[in-house]
């Protein structure tokens, strides 16, 4: 089959992108032809600049919509105008050769960042009957700037959009019961996965570097938080409990990037390490999708400076943070068990419904970082061998339920549907 991820973007190491890739190889792997067509692009495929939700004329009626409070009338015609627009784009590219047997769109029938991209796309799959998979990472009614806003109208007609040639996915039980209560459509459970046959988990001649690059220390304890970021992830509890640890060879890494939410967070939050005068490293300018050298002015001399990924991130880690207050299920929880880290987290509502029933050993803490939390560091520092049994054990439970081989299963069982409607 000719498959076509249509995306606002894949790039960087979003949920949503990262997941793009995983299916991808699955897909490829299942001896399909993929290709991505996005606003933006950090890998092969083909870039519309006006898909992405950054796109100029798209940020501005996105503001308007959400943020306004004023009638949807007064920007209905820009967006379908826009909306045509695009259309003519996608249309242009399915007939040159791509036309696609499976359409694959992930989270944009699902969050409202770009309405035009939203109707453009609904026509199109409702005009050729086009198989497709709306897969929803998350859904606009679990953001407050959604609720707060006087176009539910527009929301609810088209995230998503009821037709018939679309087969709906999503990544949680909650999100598919919600979905059910207020739309009446059906889904699919598909959570994110990794491919637990991989041997990325390993230390090799390019990661070996990392810590040198970064001026950490062979003996330095390295906490890690590879999330966005972004307010929800909650930084400053990570901040916290580093403080709280009291140990001069803690050190606080965050790989993550601010991306769609603004700058403000992360200057909040480098001024907070100030404050509380704990070491740490914002070092997402360094961290990408692929490895590579980049040349930088260093004291009027060039440079060459090596790029890592997030995964070189986690081999290099000796701890992983993970205080969120929502996820859509939790890509940093499965590559944590793929890497074999110790993950420290805040149970969050996907976490308590549909990972921890599975048994999976983890040390929870509140907001305010509990004294047996430290403890259970403090413990684990000075057990290597219960660390090493721990990360085997939830290694061993994650193969089992987030392993590429769920989403064949599952996506074999989608494309088998849609091709009988």
């Amino acid at each position: 089959m000719q498959i076509v991820f249509l995306a606002t973007r894949i790039f960087g190491n979003d949920g949503v992108s990262l997941e793009a890739g995983h299916w991808k190889e699955i897909l490829l792997k299942m001896g399909h032809k993929v290709t991505f067509v996005a606003g933006q692009l950090d890998q092969s495929g083909i870039l519309i600049p006006e898909l992405h939700f950054q796109h100029p004329k798209i940020a501005e009626l996105y503001d308007n919509v959400v943020y306004s409070k004023g009638d949807y009338r007064k920007v209905e015609s820009g967006i379908f105008d826009i909306a045509g627009t695009i259309e003519g784009k996608i249309r242009e590219v399915f007939h040159n050769g791509i036309y696609p047997d499976l359409l694959i769109v992930p989270n944009i029938f699902s969050i409202p960042m770009s309405f035009p991209l939203a109707v453009a796309l609904a026509r199109v799959i409702e005009e050729d009957k086009i198989p497709t998979i709306a897969r929803h990472h998350d859904f606009w009614w679990e953001r407050d700037r959604f609720n707060n806003s006087t176009m539910f109208g527009f929301f609810k007609h088209w995230f998503p959009p009821n037709i018939f040639s679309i087969s709906h996915c999503v990544i949680n039980s909650i999100a598919k019961e919600e979905l059910f209560k207020r739309t009446g459509l059906k889904a699919e459970v598909i959570p994110d996965t990794y491919d637990f046959n991989s041997k990325t988990n390993q230390i090799d001649a390019f990661s070996k570097n990392f810590r040198s690059d970064f001026s950490l220390k062979k003996d330095d304890i390295i906490f890690l938080q590879p999330t966005r970021l972004v307010p929800r992830k909650r930084i400053e509890i990570s901040v916290k409990l580093v403080k709280k640890l009291g140990n001069s060879k803690a050190v606080l890494v965050l790989a993550g990037h601010s991306g769609d939410e603004g700058y403000l967070y992360e200057k909040r939050m480098k001024k907070l390490c100030l404050k509380e005068n704990i070491r740490y490293k914002f070092i997402g300018k360094y961290i990408n999708s692929r490895r590579r050298y980049v040349e930088e002015n260093k004291n009027g001399k060039t440079v060459r400076r090596r790029i890592f990924t997030l995964w070189d991130s986690y081999v290099n880690s000796d701890f992983v943070l993970y205080p969120t207050s929502c996820e859509g299920f939790g890509n940093q929880f499965i590559e944590t068990m793929f890497f074999k880290k110790p993950i420290l987290l805040t149970p969050y509502p996907v976490y308590l419904k549909d990972i921890k029933p599975l048994g999976f050993r983890t040390i929870e803490m509140t907001e305010n970082v509990q004294e047996d939390v430290i403890k259970n560091i403090n413990f684990l520092i000075s057990s290597p061998s219960e660390v090493g049994e721990m990360v085997r054990d939830n290694f061993d439970l994650a193969k089992k339920y987030f392993d590429y081989k769920v989403v064949r299963e599952k996506l074999n069982k989608i494309i088998s549907t849609l091709n009988k409607k």
